[in-house]
């Protein structure tokens, strides 16, 4: 929605002042929030399984983001998932997301179904939720209910807490949320009312007194969708619209999944975008301008969301998505899924919208971050070093991930997170963070020596000599203060490959005219025929290779590697299989490592197949 110029100071004061509303069906989105129950005695197990999030690592009263993805990583649904605090012992899980999406996400969730010990209700109409959010929220509910020891606002997002103990009766139920950026809370009072009148009026009450605003529909849906997108908080529907969306496009990856849960529907897609793979989009924020119109004016015209980005000279660059008025920013802004090329924070975009030209600053999300939040970010670095040297890598890389959840721009918080994993041998998971840099500080060499570094660690030679190829264009850039063209020195160095692989494709077929049987040559026409993207070519020159030196373990890598590009997966878990007993036997510690883990990205999606 866009806000139009009568509400914007409402908006405006709403996001200083926080806000209080009943929330319930006259709102769209979580002005009208869902709530599906699960329970039984495999709801932790199964649920496990299903979403993307850790289930049973939470214990009562915590909770997290999590999503539902597809076989193919495609994004279905978002929401916030909560183990409740246990009544009598029992195990409860709460789904809270916009009521329109319930439906959907039960019939998912029931077509897994088969034996498991799982009771799906929805209970949306069991509930009335009201919404109590801003930076005076937590002291709100510290006067009308104050909990032993602790304070609301200390409390993680996501917990959860029965106001009283459960008995026969269910008691409200508080959730710390936050739907627009700012600190939060959802209060839900179980149906029928009766007993929480005076409770809900006591809250009414307190929240006016806090200088909180009583919001009421329509405005609230208006405000609240407005104060969402500024927060960079992503919607089903207008954000997931046109081309299907695997997840990690979203950036959502980054506090919505588990690396170390096990299986679930989709993780091998997730895994493998993670590791090897560049994202053909991502999601960026844009700062919009223009010479023609004013910011209602770019926001009446911008396409609907789903709808290609063209550039003034008509080339497409990605997709529109959610877009409102920036009452922080003080101009109109917009979601937009970015190709590689367009999405670095700071690149300037001519668009051309509507037969007219519009400037666009891409930015990272949000658009709007707590006054609060940088001391906190602050806080969880210097926490997070202190805990490593330590010896704490856990709760290290748990403060690194909260600080980068505030502010996804922290370079800093990346290169100590990259560097923690280094140290620990996780080098998939280090480039996985430094390549999310490289995007943040494409400038900085500092990063492709580190990629080059663990790619050197994992036995990739030829992309580790790239990356610093990289690093060192960047150092002659620095030191001459020009910029390096990222494009230029992706295609020169691009063409640098392909022209060396020529050569040695001509070099080792003269070899291989004289010796057939030449291991080494084949390995080799196998390299640059994989460089030259001749998989075909390149898979038979590695077979051949395989049978002249079975006991070459890096050409069963090269093999599997070349197999997988063929989407020829079962045939590739073979050969690393294989690979990896040579490996074992032999001592090859890095070729044997990347094995395995492609081997159990392949193999646990055979499982699934």
């Amino acid at each position: 929605m866009n806000p139009l110029p009568a509400i914007t100071q409402l908006i405006k004061d709403v996001r200083a002042q926080g806000f209080f509303a009943k929330l319930g069906p006259a709102g769209s989105g979580m002005a009208d929030p869902g709530w599906l129950s699960v329970t039984g005695r495999d709801a932790l197990e199964f649920m496990h399984s299903q979403v993307t999030n850790d289930v049973t690592g939470l214990q009562p009263g915590e909770g997290n983001a999590s999503a539902r993805v597809n076989r193919q990583g495609q994004l279905l649904e978002l929401f916030h998932l909560h183990r409740l605090p246990q009544p009598m012992g029992e195990d409860a899980l709460g789904f809270l997301l916009p009521r329109t999406r319930i439906a959907q996400l039960m019939s998912l969730f029931e077509d897994a179904i088969f034996a498991d010990d799982v009771h799906l209700e929805d209970q949306s109409e069991s509930w009335e939720w009201w919404a109590l959010q801003g930076t005076s929220a937590g002291s709100v509910l510290d006067h009308l209910w104050p909990i032993d020891q602790e304070e609301w606002a200390s409390l993680p997002e996501n917990a959860s807490r029965f106001l009283s103990e459960p008995s026969d009766d269910t008691p409200p139920l508080l959730l710390r949320c936050s739907l627009a950026g700012d600190g939060g809370f959802l209060v839900g009072f179980p149906k029928p009312l009766k007993a929480a009148a005076s409770q809900i009026d006591a809250l009414s009450r307190a929240s006016l007194e806090a200088g909180l605003i009583h919001l009421e529909e329509p405005a609230l849906s208006e405000v609240l969708d407005s104060l969402r997108i500024e927060a960079g908080v992503v919607q089903m529907g207008s954000d997931t619209v046109g081309r299907k969306r695997i997840l990690p496009e979203t950036g959502l990856e980054q506090f919505t999944v588990s690396y170390t849960k096990g299986c679930y529907l989709g993780q091998e897609v997730i895994a493998r975008v993670r590791t090897y793979g560049a994202l053909p989009y991502s999601l960026r924020g844009l700062v919009l301008t223009s010479a023609d119109l004013d910011s209602e004016g770019i926001l009446l015209n911008l396409p609907k969301a789903g709808e290609r980005i063209l550039l003034s000279d008509g080339s497409k660059v990605g997709q529109w998505g959610s877009r409102t008025f920036s009452t922080h920013r003080e101009s109109a802004v917009a979601y937009a899924y970015l190709d590689k090329t367009h999405r670095t924070p700071g690149a300037e975009l001519d668009l051309f919208v509507s037969e007219r030209r519009v400037s666009a600053e891409v930015v990272l999300l949000p658009f709007y971050r707590a006054p609060d939040q940088g001391d906190r970010v602050d806080w969880l670095y210097d926490r997070a070093v202190r805990d490593f040297a330590q010896g704490r890598e856990a709760d290290a890389l748990t403060g690194l991930e909260e600080a980068l959840r505030i502010d996804p721009s922290f370079s800093d918080g990346y290169e100590a997170m990259g560097v923690i994993f280094g140290r620990s041998d996780r080098f998939h998971e280090a480039i996985d963070v430094f390549k999310r840099l490289e995007e943040i500080a494409p400038d900085e060499p500092m990063v492709n020596t580190n990629l080059s570094l663990y790619f050197m660690k994992l036995g990739d030679k030829e992309t580790a000599e790239a990356e610093s190829a990289k690093a060192m264009q960047k150092d002659m850039a620095k030191a001459s203060g020009r910029r390096i063209d990222d494009e230029a020195l992706e295609h020169a160095l691009v063409e640098q490959k392909r022209s060396d692989a020529l050569r040695k494709k001509e070099m080792f077929g003269q070899i291989l005219e004289i010796d057939p049987e030449d291991g080494i040559a084949l390995f080799g026409i196998g390299n640059a025929l994989a460089i030259l993207e001749d998989w075909d070519g390149a898979v038979g020159a590695y077979s051949s290779a395989a049978e002249v030196d079975p006991e070459n373990s890096a050409v069963h890598l090269a093999h599997g590697k070349a197999l997988e590009k063929l989407l020829r997966f079962k045939e590739a878990l073979s050969v690393y299989r294989l690979g990896m007993e040579v490996a074992s036997r032999k001592g090859d510690l890095m070729p044997l490592g990347e094995m395995e883990h492609r081997a159990l990205l392949l193999s646990t999606s055979e499982n699934r197949s």
